[in-house]
């Protein structure tokens, strides 16, 4: 217990600490708000919401500190792939529960007294795979292996955990992996891998082009006549450009997040003020909490979210360029796309740029395991950027 540091490392940067922290409050406070849309079945859900995400907060708090303090390179390549084994079994574990929205991607648990509380291994694949490939680029920078010898065990596991998250049903949490993977991939120098960089940014630059062509008129005409694509992946893409052609089914939420939209203003309706999140946004807590932030703050509360994503991703790419070691770049950059990713899906998702992906909004949308998972990547950002400032002050 005397080793257990309960205080950031020497040298830490304050101000993403200080932006996840404003985000941390930010988010639990709105989910606390959008509890108050189920009070009609539940009397007690505010009390309830605000223990767990006390609780929840404590935990994710706990790991940034844990791992800014203890991790390192050499740590973590003697235990990665006994993480990496742990999460593959959580991801087949998800199996052996029923499907929540045709998806089989949590782990559910409940405490007497408290309620359910669910589990999301695909949010860890994501912070893992980050740390996998940094881990193994920094191992093998100076080496003059092949290209397959040095991508061969973060490929394997991109691979089960792909294939696995698509089983479940979760192509928003494929689609995110996926390019953290490749952006990842793009960074390291070594020259066995420059043939594969090229094929991986060609091909980023070309589905990057595909998907503006599909949410087009034209592309959306195409889409649907192509029989072996889900219907259900049709209909996102059609309700992204027009929710109103199924404004009770399927565009319902669309447009409700709209009228949020709408009536915020700059100023918003005032706190725990909020309309829609009263049975119009069945998921105000989770894929729509933006909309009821906004409606409850206005666009001030949006910019103060901008604000705080903007801070930690600036301030991570700067580190990125600072530092020499790719491995530590791939961490700091890694993340930091982690977070847009998750950003531009979901603020595209709920105001309609986009098909909805169910992707969360990281530090405001509910649910422990993307809160612990983002917290986790600062944490391990946290600890090498201190390292590497503490390397330069001496």
């Amino acid at each position: 217990m005397q080793k257990i540091k309960i205080n950031m490392p020497k040298k830490y940067d304050r101000w993403i600490h200080a932006s996840v922290i404003v985000l941390i409050i930010l988010g639990s406070l709105m989910i606390v708000s959008t509890s108050v849309g189920e009070t009609s079945n539940n009397n007690a859900v505010v009390i309830k919401t605000l223990i767990k995400q006390s609780a929840f907060v404590l935990v994710a708090y706990a790991a940034m500190v844990l791992f800014a303090n203890s991790f390192s390179f050499e740590k973590a390549m003697k235990k990665i792939r006994l993480v990496g084994a742990g999460i593959v079994i959580l991801l087949i574990a998800c199996f052996f529960f029923d499907p929540v929205g045709g998806a089989r991607s949590w782990i559910r648990f409940s405490l007497p007294g408290i309620g359910q509380f669910t589990i999301q291994p695909s949010e860890f694949m994501k912070v893992f795979m980050i740390v996998l490939m940094a881990v193994f680029v920094e191992k093998v920078k100076k080496s003059h292996l092949d290209w397959w010898s040095i991508v061969k065990i973060p490929f394997s596991f991109y691979m089960i955990g792909a294939f696995l998250i698509l089983l479940q049903n979760d192509t928003g949490s494929f689609i995110v992996l996926s390019l953290i993977c490749v952006i990842c991939l793009l960074i390291p120098t070594h020259p066995s891998l420059a043939k594969l960089q090229k094929v991986m940014g060609i091909l980023l630059v070309c589905g990057s082009c595909f998907m503006v062509f599909i949410a087009s008129d034209l592309g959306l005409h195409l889409l649907e006549k192509m029989d072996f694509i889900d219907n259900y992946i049709i209909k996102r893409f059609t309700m992204a450009s027009n929710p109103w052609l199924d404004e009770t089914d399927k565009g319902y939420q669309l447009i409700n997040s709209l009228y949020a939209f709408a009536s915020g203003g700059w100023t918003g309706v005032g706190f725990g003020q909020s309309i829609q999140k009263m049975g119009y946004l069945p998921e105000a807590s989770t894929d729509y909490i933006l909309a009821t932030t906004v409606e409850e703050l206005g666009i001030s509360g949006f910019l103060v979210i901008l604000g705080g994503y903007g801070i930690i991703i600036f301030r991570l790419f700067q580190y990125a360029f600072l530092t020499r070691k790719e491995g530590y770049k791939i961490l700091y950059i890694g993340t930091a796309m982690f977070l847009f990713i998750h950003f531009v899906f979901n603020v595209g998702g709920v105001t309609g740029l986009i098909p909805l992906t169910g992707v969360p909004l990281l530090f405001i949308s509910s649910g422990a395991s993307s809160l612990v998972s983002v917290c986790s990547a600062i944490g391990i950002c946290q600890a090498v950027l201190a390292k590497e400032n503490r390397e330069r002050a001496s």
